[in-house]
């Protein structure tokens, strides 16, 4: 006997109380899984259009406080600019 034809037989002998309930529950977990089923597919088509910092909200405040920690373009800039201020001192 399959799982659902036991919740079948299970649902034929209880009352109409209980079986109101457990349409309640199982429409609840139903929407539940929809939801879930609907926000990871919106995260995989955003995914590749956002960075993983946008994903989660953005660069948090407390880090940008210390520096832009968490901004990668501007450390690659500030990390290319030194280097090209040492090779013009080398010159």
């Amino acid at each position: 006997m399959t799982a659902r034809e036991q919740l079948i037989q299970e649902i034929e002998q209880v009352s109409d109380s209980l079986v109101e309930e457990v349409l309640d529950f199982l429409l609840f977990i139903k929407g539940r899984q929809d939801e879930k089923n609907s926000t990871s597919d919106d995260e995989k088509s955003q995914s590749s259009e956002q960075s993983i910092l946008e994903r989660m909200g953005g660069i948090p405040q407390h880090l940008l406080c210390v520096g832009n920690l968490s901004d990668r373009d501007v450390r690659r800039a500030v990390i290319a600019s030194r280097i090209q201020q040492s090779h013009q001192q080398e010159s």
